[in-house]
């Protein structure tokens, strides 16, 4: 009886051996296969990472090639060489590594050029790129003017002796083609933009262009089993694709014996185990590290083409203005008097040249919000003195187009600190829209003031709770006293959520009776270039850019307020500038200050 109670204890021992060996057996092989696993996606995160990087290099560069067409948008002027010399000097700061850039006419000659750091002669300027051979240049500019789109040839010889490959643009203002603009790039700049972003590269890096390699590293890796290879797909202009391959020497290879060594007889293996999955997560934290800061350099790249697109558009506007202003001489006859036949003429040349300045200078405003420039200079001012200034300005276009024109802005509305210029630019933009749109009809110009809702009221316990129906109340009344129009939307404060303004809102409404906007677009029309029922597309003047209610809604929230509308197809529609009022006494208006040429309409509130 003892001898097969000990067998029992023995064989109960030898079973608990068994299937602890069979648990560690079991660990260990998971282990192994999850270090495996996990060297193989460190190799394709490696290989993404790399290919990322090479498609964020070519984009850069892409985008610095295609900021030439900014030269051309003038299509009365011609390209000088000082104007290429400058704007490739400030591509230099983002986009560093091209070896040549130059440009061509219309024919594909090469008219100007600009080497960097290269002993290399200066292209010929007789050189027709439709015609040259090297890279394949010739095939790639013609399909570069089939589908206006940019090209990349494949890796090759350079004029220089250098390996490299050629980006082409091609340069389109409209549906004018004006010539091409390209740019070199040896190999050895492709790949050291990966190993500068990325030092620590383990194992070879080779970049594919289909069967030819672009460029590797000079560590070369045998064929081994303990190998892991990775590769990543990025698009290249011209709508190929390159190949990032990352080879890497499996790290676990070296110290799988030994862990099945150490782990068949004790724990510590796994405790080795724990240590090194602790630094492979050490290592993908620096690598998410890396790509923060890539990020940040990528938003940074595209602030500098947010500056540079301000700087050009402020550099439009000199020769618009003198165009401008000697065609007013014209018309004056300050060079003598205009023939019947040359009034016509000079009278569209001045339409013109006002609608492109007008695109020149929405361009630059937009270009200022985005880079946080465009200033506010803030001035109280009488607000019916300031609608009857702005209404005298647009009353004969409305005239002209047998509109009646209205104003309802009373004496008694406070006076509100805001920025005059701004302001006056959301006038003008609402009312030139009105104007466009209303063939028949009126348009009307209201004002109303909403005071703010009361303070909170306090219980008899000392506890503050908002009054939220009588916050309701009193705006229901205040728009219903004193306008006789619903208002569109609501305050700022009530969509928004900041707190209202001391001195409560000013509703400014414009409201036609044109066409109307459709409920699913009047959120779309205060997107950049959007535009709705716009006049044909050769008429650019009647169609506009599509511009005026984006920087409007920009222009109001930056004063601190907003635009709403409220809209029916075919009966019209009314839009409301939100203004923030201050809190200042009331002060009414003398008919001294309201202006001469105002209209009767106007000067009726």
């Amino acid at each position: 009886m003892h001898l097969s109670t000990r067998a029992v204890r023995l064989r109960a021992s030898s079973i608990a051996l068994s299937l602890a060996l069979i648990f560690a057996l079991a660990g260990l092989y998971a282990v192994d296969r999850s270090l495996a696993t996990s060297n193989r996606a460190q190799v394709q995160v490696e290989a993404a990472e790399s290919a990322a990087l090479v498609g964020g290099f070519l984009a850069v560069h892409t985008e610095a090639l295609q900021s030439i067409r900014g030269l051309y948008l003038d299509t009365t002027r011609v390209v000088q060489g000082e104007q290429f010399q400058s704007l490739v000097n400030s591509m230099s700061q983002y986009a560093n590594s091209f070896r040549r850039i130059w440009i061509t006419d219309t024919a594909g000659r090469v008219r100007e050029q600009h080497l960097f750091g290269s002993s290399s002669p200066p292209l010929p300027g007789s050189l027709d790129v439709d015609t040259v051979t090297t890279l394949d240049v010739g095939r790639l500019a013609a399909a570069a003017r089939a589908t206006r789109t940019g090209q990349l040839t494949k890796p090759g010889m350079m004029i220089t002796a250098d390996r490299g490959v050629l980006m082409l643009e091609p340069i389109y203002v409209g549906n004018g083609f004006r010539g091409f603009a390209g740019g070199t790039i040896t190999t050895d700049a492709i790949l050291s933009s990966v190993l500068q972003a990325r030092p620590r590269v383990r194992g070879q890096l080779v970049i594919m262009a289909d069967k030819d390699t672009v460029a590797a590293t000079a560590h070369v890796i045998a064929k081994e089993s303990s190998v892991d290879t990775a590769s990543s797909t990025l698009p290249i202009p011209g709508g190929g694709e390159w190949r990032v391959i990352v080879m890497r020497r499996s790290s676990y290879a070296n110290i799988r014996p030994l862990v099945w060594g150490i782990g068949l007889a004790t724990l510590s293996a796994l405790i080795v185990m724990l240590f090194h999955e602790r630094r492979q997560g050490i290592r993908l934290a620096e690598r998410s590290t890396e790509l923060e800061r890539l990020s940040a350099e990528l938003l940074r790249a595209n602030r500098s083409k947010s500056e540079f697109l301000a700087n050009v558009s402020h550099e439009l506007r000199t020769p618009l203005n003198a165009i401008v202003g000697f065609v007013e001489l014209l018309r004056d006859g300050v060079y003598g008097d205009l023939g019947q036949r040359q009034i016509s003429p000079v009278d569209r040349i001045a339409s013109s040249a006002s609608h492109l300045r007008l695109l020149v200078d929405q361009i630059l405003d937009l270009a200022k919000m985005a880079a946080g420039r465009l200033e506010v200079h803030r001035e109280t001012i009488d607000l019916r003195a300031f609608v009857l200034t702005v209404a005298s300005e647009v009353e004969p276009l409305i005239a002209e187009r047998g509109l009646e024109f209205s104003i309802a802005v009373s004496t008694e509305l406070p006076r509100v600190r805001t920025d005059p210029m701004h302001l006056r630019q959301i006038l003008m933009n609402l009312l030139s829209n009105a104007t466009k749109f209303t063939p028949s009809g009126s348009i009307t110009i209201r004002a109303r003031h909403l005071q703010p809702p009361p303070a909170p009221s306090v219980s008899h316990g000392g506890v503050a709770r908002p009054l939220m129906s009588a916050v309701a109340s009193q705006l229901g009344a205040a728009a219903a006293t004193q306008a006789p129009a619903p208002v569109p939307g609501g305050p700022p404060a009530a969509n928004e959520g900041p707190s209202s303004p001391s001195g409560g809102w000013i509703a400014l409404d414009v409201s036609d009776s044109g066409i109307g906007i459709a409920a699913n677009e009047r959120e779309r029309i205060f997107g950049e270039f959007e535009q709705v029922n716009a006049g044909p597309r050769g008429d650019s003047i009647r169609r506009g850019t599509g511009l005026g209610l984006a920087i409007s809604r920009r222009l109001a929230r930056l004063l601190g307020g907003d635009i709403a509308i409220e809209s029916e197809l075919g009966k019209g529609s009314t839009f409301t500038v939100w203004i923030p009022v201050e809190q200042e006494p009331a002060r009414p208006v003398s008919h001294a200050e309201v202006p001469a040429d105002a209209s009767p309409a106007a000067r009726s509130s």
